[in-house]
């Protein structure tokens, strides 16, 4: 069965005292491209994320990205102080160049990010990573249901081109078996134009010469091939592996056969 490179999941769970949001995405690639976005906290845990992706999936650009949010407060939550100097500093300045009515509140320096810095154990760290795991996987299998989904329609329509252009080559092979007839009359015709009515054309000259361009168009070879690539582009659809590139190499030979 054909699976699609595309496709997008979404999983948002709560689990122990963390709220978790998932989202997958994937994209055409030659390759397995993984890229993930995790809270800085997790960034030791970025190659444990690429194997369990790896586990799930083979080809494909995927982009992961991971939400965490902390019912309870965190054992370890930091403020860098010297950083809300430094924002203060800054805004009093501003403050004083455009003669502002009102001074800077702590309210505004706590809109910065970066005066707050969480420092988590490794435990915290490990006992976060257990619990999104499940989670994880959860949305690794509905992406690969996604691209499932989507490979099952990309399937469904190449077996229909497949079976069309089977009884096109059925239709065109008729045809060939024909040639032969079609060049003799063609050629015999051609001859009288040129030639005096009184003068006739030995059979076995003009025999010799219709087998000769016969064999110039001869296509029963193409054809076998034809049909042999056909049939194993329908056995591709219908497998599990990775067939992408198969079907594409046979995509080009039948082209070559076509033409």
């Amino acid at each position: 069965m054909i699976k699609s490179m595309t496709g997008f999941s979404r999983v948002e769970k709560v689990s122990g005292p963390y709220q978790f949001r998932v989202e997958m995405k994937s994209l055409n690639s030659k390759g397995l491209n993984i890229i993930n976005q995790l809270p800085g906290y997790l960034s030791m845990k970025e190659i444990e994320l690429n194997n369990l992706v790896q586990e799930y999936v083979s080809r494909g650009k995927v982009q992961t990205r991971v939400q965490v949010k902390f019912l309870e407060p965190p054992k370890v939550l930091e403020i860098d102080k010297n950083v809300v100097r430094a924002y203060y500093s800054m805004l009093d300045e501003i403050v004083g160049e455009l003669s502002l009515p009102e001074p800077v509140k702590l309210s505004d320096l706590l809109n910065f990010r970066e005066v707050f810095r969480i420092e988590l154990s490794d435990e915290e760290i490990e006992n976060i990573w257990n619990h999104l795991v499940p989670i994880l996987k959860e949305a690794l299998e509905k992406l690969v249901e996604e691209r499932k989904k989507e490979g099952q329609k990309i399937g469904a329509d190449l077996k229909r081109i497949l079976e069309d252009l089977s009884s096109r080559v059925e239709e065109i092979e008729k045809i060939s078996d024909q040639l032969p007839a079609l060049y003799r009359e063609k050629i015999k015709e051609e001859v009288e134009k040129i030639l005096p009515q009184d003068v006739s054309v030995k059979e076995d000259i003009l025999e010799n010469h219709v087998a000769f361009m016969a064999t110039k168009v001869d296509i029963r070879e193409e054809i076998t091939r034809l049909r042999s690539h056909i049939k194993r582009s329908l056995e591709l659809i219908e497998s599990d592996e990775s067939v992408g590139m198969n079907l594409d190499f046979l995509g080009q030979e039948m082209l070559r056969e076509l033409n």
